[in-house]
């Protein structure tokens, strides 16, 4: 047993952001490391495509995934529209399942159907209760409280490199960014770190994902690399008052780049040595 799952007795459920493009074939190492948190193959796993465009395709899909995996008891949740979301047939679904796995897709429709409706309460409870709740692409951009929804490649600083916008909120500390690296986005989430400092910009690879426990700790899983911005220090210059297109400075960001197995304190805003662990306190 990793240090993580022991030490996650003692704090609310875990939260998955994925960066996308997960295993799905082979190693599966992401999807399987979900399974496990949802508990096993004796697991209830909730799939929400409601960020997709063709989310009855998507749920098929990812049902017969988890069956390969060895999951049985499996649930396409059909929430299509906010009508959707507020009945209590869809709620109670989710409240009796111990994993829910929102796929990729459009993260503003994603938060547009959720956002304050009994659905997403049910998933919060079920956090609470210490299920789990991972989300791929879209879905984990959605995870934040202020949330990426577009923007441009690059390494460029400027206003429009990047849109924001409210996201579910349910990590707070956060601001993701998924298909890093694949998608060059790095001057997209240090232009949103510039505008949002109080926050740590996480751009997670493809096929690699941030495991997010309730004591404030993050755990790198997958094969690629997660960037973690800190701004709480940097100074811009040029960021307000000028043309949006005009490029900024910035200044004095710390930047941690991670591999699986690293560990991150969002509290502290620094990596956890082996053995090492963050105070058990309760964080969004």
């Amino acid at each position: 047993m990793s240090t993580s799952i022991a030490h996650r007795a003692s704090a609310p459920g875990s939260i998955l952001a994925v960066g996308g493009a997960e295993d799905k074939v082979k190693k599966r190492g992401i999807l399987q490391r979900f399974v496990k948190e949802a508990g096993g193959k004796r697991g209830r796993i909730a799939i929400l495509p409601t960020a997709s465009s063709i989310p009855d395709e998507r749920a098929a899909f990812y049902k017969e995934v988890f069956a390969g995996l060895g999951v049985e008891d499996t649930v396409h949740v059909p929430i299509v529209t906010r009508r959707d979301a507020q009945l209590n047939a869809n709620a109670e679904a989710l409240l009796g399942c111990t994993g829910v796995f929102l796929t990729g897709g459009d993260q503003q429709r994603l938060v547009t159907v959720l956002s304050e409706t009994k659905a997403f309460e049910a998933i919060r409870a079920g956090l609470v209760a210490g299920g789990v709740v991972a989300g791929t692409s879209a879905g984990a951009s959605a995870f934040s409280s202020t949330m990426i929804i577009g923007g441009h490649q690059g390494l460029n600083t400027r206003r429009d490199a990047v849109k924001l916008g409210e996201g579910l909120g349910i990590i707070t500390r956060l601001i993701i960014d998924q298909h890093f690296s694949q998608r060059d986005r790095l001057g997209r989430l240090l232009t949103a770190i510039a505008q949002e400092p109080a926050r740590l910009g996480v751009g997670i690879d493809e096929d690699t994902a941030i495991v997010y426990f309730g004591n404030g700790q993050i755990e790198v899983i997958g094969t690629g690399q997660v960037f973690i911005v800190d701004g709480a220090r940097a100074a811009a210059k040029g960021l307000e008052g000028s043309p949006r297109t005009k490029q900024f400075t910035l200044s004095g960001v710390v930047l941690h780049v991670l591999t699986e197995g690293d560990r991150f304190n969002v509290v502290s805003r620094e990596m956890l040595l082996p053995g090492e662990e963050p105070d058990d306190v309760k964080v969004e």
